[in-house]
C-alpha cells in the first residue's frame, strides 16, 4: 500500500511539474514584444490604415506579434457584421494574410477611432505601440493601449472612446 501511495505521489508530482512548464515558458513572453518592436519599420497606425483601406470599416484591435522571429501586426477591422483579421508585416507593411468572420451584431460607433486613441495615448507616453484594443469596461467603451517606452518599460493607457479623455495610465508588467 505504501509503495502505491509513493508511486501515486510521484505521478502527481510529475504531472504538476509538466503543467507548470508551459507557465514557466510564458514568463519569456514579455521579451518577445521588445524584440519585435525593435524590428518594426511600420507603425501600428500605418498597419491600421492599410487594413482599413483594404476592407473598409473601423479598426477595433491591433496587436504586434513577434513569436516566430518576424514582427507581424494582427489587425481586426469591423465592417457591419463582418470582422476582418489581417496580418501585416511590421517591417515591410505588406499584407501577409487575412480571414473573415461574421459577428452577430455590428460594432457600436464611437466618437474616437482606434487611431486617434493611439495618438492620445502616445501623447501621454512616448514609445511604440505593442497593442491597442477596443473594450467594454463596465458599460463604457474604452481603448486600452499598450506602449513600450524608450526605456523598454511597458505602459498601459486607457482612453475613453466617446470623448478621448485619458482614464488611466500606468506601468504594466503583467502583459
Amino acid at each position: 500500500m505504501k509503495i502505491r501511495l509513493n508511486a501515486l505521489s510521484a505521478v502527481l508530482a510529475a504531472a504538476m511539474l509538466a503543467a507548470g512548464a508551459p507557465a514557466m515558458a510564458d514568463d519569456d513572453m514579455p521579451h518577445q514584444p521588445v524584440a519585435a518592436v525593435a524590428q518594426t519599420k511600420v507603425s501600428a497606425e500605418q498597419a491600421i490604415a492599410t487594413a482599413q483601406k483594404l476592407v473598409g470599416g473601423q479598426a477595433t484591435d491591433v496587436q504586434l506579434q513577434g513569436k516566430y522571429g518576424t514582427p507581424v501586426y494582427k489587425v481586426e477591422v469591423r465592417n457591419g457584421t463582418q470582422e476582418h483579421t489581417l496580418y501585416i508585416d511590421a517591417a515591410s507593411g505588406k499584407v501577409l494574410g487575412s480571414k473573415v468572420d461574421t459577428e452577430w451584431k455590428p460594432v457600436r460607433q464611437t466618437a474616437v477611432s482606434l487611431e486617434r486613441a493611439i495618438q492620445i495615448a502616445q501623447g501621454k507616453i512616448q514609445g511604440r505601440v505593442m497593442e491597442a484594443e477596443r473594450d467594454n469596461s463596465r458599460g463604457q467603451v474604452v481603448y486600452k493601449v499598450e506602449i513600450l517606452a524608450a526605456n523598454n518599460v511597458p505602459h498601459k493607457v486607457v482612453v475613453d472612446a466617446n470623448n478621448g479623455s485619458v482614464l488611466a495610465s500606468y506601468v504594466d508588467y503583467d502583459d
